[in-house]
C-alpha cells in the first residue's frame, strides 16, 4: 500500500509530531508499506531528517509564515495524492492541510487525520480568534470529510467526539521500540556539559517550555518537594518556545533554588536517552496532550512518572507506574514527596513502567493496527 504522510515540519525542535512520524513511517516501510512524507523545510521549518526506507519530500516556504504557505507544495500535492492509496494528515491549522484536504476530496482519495492533541479542550480554545477563520475556510471541512479521525488515546477520542465533526474515530497510540531503552547511554557526556547533575537524584521535565506543558505548576511543585529532599535536582530539558525561560529563571532565583534547577535547552536524542538513564522521576503536568512521547519514553526507560489527567494515560496509575494528579502545585508536590522519599517505591514503579511500555506501546504490536486502519480507509 502507498501511504502519503503530510506534516508541516519534521525538524526535531518541533517536538512530538516531528519525533513520532519518522518512526511510524520507518516501521511501516519495514512492514512492507510504501511511505512518503511531504513536509516543509528551511527557515523556521528547519531540516527534515532522512528516514530509513521512506521518501521524504521537502518543500520550501519562502515567506516563512506560521501558516506554512508553499507554492511548491501546493503545485505538487495533487500529483502526490493521486499516486497514493491513502493520505495521512498530521496536525491541524496548516497550509498543508488546506491544500492536501481540498485536493484529496477533489480527487476522491481517502484521507485520515491525526490532530495530535490539537482537538483537546485546552488546545482547541487557545488562540480561538485565529482558529475560527481557519476552521470555516478549510479545517472543519477536512475533519468532516476524513475517512477516519485518528486519536492517540481514549481521552483524546472523547474530546474529538464532543466536537461532533466526525464519528469515525479510531484509537491507536504512538509507539517506540522498547528494546532501545533497555540499555541507555552513559551520562558522562551529559554530566560534562552540566556538572551540577553529577551525584544528584534527578527530577526531570522533558518538553517545550510552554504554558501548555504545565511548566509553571511543575516548577512550583518541585520547589515545595525539594524543601525536604535536599539531594534532588530539577532538570528542565526542552526549547524555550515562547520566551518563558527568563521569567522562570527569575522565579528560581527568588526562591534561592538556582543551584538546584538546570535549564538544558533542546537536547539531542542521545542526550535525552542519557538523561532518562539518570532520571529518578519524570514530571509532566500538561494542560493538553494527545499522547506524550516523553512520557512513553520515560516508561520504556523504567522512570516513574507524575503526570496530569490531561495526559490521557489512566493506565499509568492503574498499572502502578506513576501518579496522575491535577495540574496544580499542591497536588504535584503531594504526589512527588512519597516517590522521591523512597528508593523502594521508585524501584517498584520502575519495573511496572517497563512492563506497561512493553505491553502497550511497542511498535511490534502497534504497526499491524496501523496497517489495518490504512487498509480499511482505502477499501471503504
Amino acid at each position: 500500500m502507498k501511504i502519503l504522510h503530510v506534516v508541516q515540519s519534521l525538524d526535531p525542535a518541533w517536538g512530538g509530531i516531528a519525533r513520532v512520524l519518522p518512526m511510524l513511517a520507518a516501521e511501516l516501510a519495514q512492514a512492507g508499506q510504501v511511505c512518503r512524507i511531504a513536509t516543509l523545510a528551511g527557515g523556521r521549518y528547519g531540516t527534515p531528517p532522512e528516514v530509513k526506507g521512506v521518501d521524504v519530500l521537502r518543500f520550501a516556504s519562502p515567506d516563512g509564515s506560521r501558516f506554512g504557505k508553499s507554492p511548491e507544495f501546493s503545485a505538487r500535492i495533487g500529483e502526490l495524492i493521486r499516486e497514493a492509496d491513502v493520505v495521512h494528515l498530521h496536525g491541524l491549522w496548516t497550509g498543508q492541510n488546506w491544500a492536501a484536504g481540498k485536493a484529496a476530496r477533489k480527487i476522491g482519495k481517502p484521507y485520515i487525520m491525526t490532530p495530535h492533541s490539537m482537538m483537546m479542550p485546552w488546545a482547541w480554545r487557545r488562540s480561538r480568534w485565529k482558529k475560527l477563520p481557519a476552521g470555516w475556510l478549510f479545517e472543519h471541512a477536512n475533519l468532516r470529510g476524513a475517512r477516519f479521525l485518528h486519536a492517540l488515546a481514549e481521552g483524546e477520542a472523547q474530546a474529538m467526539r464532543e466536537l461532533c465533526f466526525n464519528e469515525r474515530i479510531e484509537v491507536i497510540p504512538n509507539g517506540l521500540n522498547v528494546s532501545e531503552f533497555e540499555q541507555l547511554p552513559s551520562p558522562e557526556a551529559l554530566e560534562a556539559r552540566f556538572p551540577e547533575l553529577a551525584g544528584r537524584s534527578l527530577l526531570v521535565f522533558i518538553g517545550r517550555i510552554h504554558p501548555q506543558k504545565g511548566i509553571v505548576q511543575a516548577l512550583q511543585g518541585a520547589f515545595d518537594t525539594f524543601a525536604a529532599a535536599k539531594e534532588w535536582h530539577f532538570v528542565i530539558a526542552g526549547p524555550d518556545e515562547v520566551g518563558m525561560q527568563r521569567m522562570l529563571a527569575a522565579a528560581v532565583a527568588r526562591k534561592k533554588m538556582t543551584e538546584r534547577v538546570t535549564f538544558t535547552g533542546l537536547l539531542s536524542r542521545e542526550e535525552v536517552r542519557a538523561l532518562l538513564g539518570r532520571a529518578g522521576v519524570l514530571l509532566q503536568p500538561s494542560m493538553s496532550e494527545g499522547l506524550s512521547m516523553s512520557i512513553v519514553e520515560a516508561l520504556a526507560a523504567g522512570v516513574p512518572v507524575v503526570i496530569s489527567e490531561a495526559c490521557n494515560m489512566p493506565e499509568v496509575e492503574a498499572g502502578g507506574a506513576g501518579r496522575i494528579v491535577e495540574a496544580d502545585r499542591s497536588a504535584i508536590s503531594s504526589a512527588l514527596k512519597p516517590i522521591v522519599a523512597s528508593e523502594e517505591v521508585r524501584r517498584e514503579m520502575s519495573q511496572r513502567a517497563r512492563d506497561l511500555a512493553r505491553a502497550r506501546y511497542d511498535w511490534h504490536g502497534l504497526i499491524p493496527r496501523y496497517v489495518q486502519l490504512y487498509e480499511r480507509a482505502a477499501q471503504a
